[in-house]
């Protein structure tokens, strides 16, 4: 298995096995906390050579602090076909609330095998 795409943007759609990424970033600039979140995170993965055969896919967003806290988690059943080689992955975050600016990870567990973990800061718009 091997990310060949992974990233936070402003939009992302997949259709027909063709994904579409609009404006990627890592730094988010919030005008005030609570912030509520409207972007997308998409990824490209590379399924040929996987030999587990995975049963649950989950994604989750945790703040890279002493708490590690969860502030997304999503859990879905996954079955590989025989003839898939490549995945496209597409979360919409629209009203996910962030209370605080810091540092977080957007993160896609396979059977709980982190397979991406993808950083992203969030800052006030003035910088801090």
């Amino acid at each position: 298995m091997k990310v060949e795409i992974s990233t936070l943007c402003e939009y992302a759609s997949e259709h027909m096995g063709q994904l579409t990424i609009v404006n990627t970033f890592d730094v988010i600039s919030a005008l005030k906390f609570p912030w509520r979140a409207y972007f997308h995170f998409a990824a490209k993965i590379n399924l040929e050579y996987t030999r587990n055969n995975y049963q649950k896919i989950t994604m989750e967003i945790i703040k890279v602090d002493d708490s590690q806290e969860k502030l997304f988690e999503v859990q879905g059943a996954y079955t590989k076909t025989v003839n898939a080689e490549k995945m496209n992955l597409v979360a919409g975050l629209k009203g996910l609330i962030f209370n605080y600016p810091g540092e977080y990870k957007f993160r896609v567990l396979f059977d709980g095998d982190i397979i991406i973990e993808h950083s992203f800061k969030l800052i006030l718009k003035d910088g801090k």
